[in-house]
């Protein structure tokens, strides 16, 4: 992994190169900063931007070099790291394993006064309260999302589980095997029952995914959060125009250019309002 250091390090022991920020006791220590995905990162899998801005593991503010984050997330201390991660103005979340891989390189001085001093506001949550929840979305900027924790609904009543996420399709196939199994054999309708219920408990993850991508939706963010409503509130600041299949931010916002491009619809046939005339 390479990095790059474009800071100047100022020495705080020298009273003519003390800035306004250190003087109050600001550390300007910089963060790292992902400018380019490696070809196999895991930059890329958790859907990491270029100049996203790892800002804290664990909640713990990290301002040190590139080798250091990797020793830390190569560490087998615990089984997942939570990073915090600074995009255009917003903070938000996402578990890690091991290293992330890519080009790091420090934040200038005025990137890391402006994060350090958002980041200081935030009210700190525990990490035992976070949850990934995977983001979906279709070029017409519908999102769907998901919370990836695994569920004993899905194992114990499949059907429940696929109504609770609208799969009808799905949910109509196992209603059929049930049915006819139950028709056809108590035996084989216990058999197939079990068979169902190991399979959603191995793949509910992967067939929930599949699902959407069904639908013509894409994978388009992974993050970590208490609950659904702050994931739709970090998708919306990320794109303001995006919608949810259920909505708990309310509507998007268009401007005037989104009303332009709606085409004004035509009367059929666009048939004319005078009677032809007839010879």
């Amino acid at each position: 992994m390479a990095e790059e250091n474009e800071n100047t390090l100022v020495d705080e022991t020298s009273p003519d190169l003390e800035t306004p920020n250190e003087m109050q006791g600001v550390d300007s220590t910089p963060y790292l900063k992902i400018v380019e995905h490696g070809r196999s990162s895991r930059t890329k899998a958790l859907k990491l931007k270029m100049e996203d801005v790892i800002v804290a593991v664990d909640s713990a503010e990290f301002r040190s070099n590139s080798d250091n984050l990797v020793d830390l997330l190569s560490s087998e201390d615990d089984g997942q790291w939570l990073l915090t991660i600074w995009r255009n103005g917003y903070f938000f979340e996402v578990f890690t394993r091991g290293p992330l891989g890519g080009v790091l390189k420090f934040t200038s001085d005025e990137e890391t006064k402006l994060i350090s001093t958002k980041f200081l506001e935030r009210t700190p949550i525990e990490k035992s309260e976070f949850r990934t929840f995977e983001v979906l979305k279709d070029l017409n900027k519908k999102c769907d999302v998901y919370d990836t924790t695994f569920s004993q609904t899905a194992v114990f009543l499949p059907p429940i589980w696929l109504v609770q996420n609208r799969m009808w399709e799905p949910f109509i196939a196992v209603m059929s095997v049930y049915l006819i199994t139950f028709n056809v054999n108590i035996v084989l309708f216990i058999l197939s029952s079990i068979l169902i219920a190991i399979y959603f408990k191995q793949g509910q993850v992967t067939m929930r995914r599949s699902y959407s991508m069904f639908q013509d939706y894409q994978m388009w963010a992974i993050l970590a959060a208490k609950d659904e409503a702050s994931v739709q509130q970090a998708c919306r600041a990320f794109d303001p125009k995006c919608d949810f299949v259920r909505s708990l931010v309310g509507p998007p916002v268009h401007d005037d250019e989104d009303k332009k491009k709606i085409p004004k619809r035509r009367k059929s046939g666009n048939v004319t309002t005078i009677a032809p005339t007839s010879y």
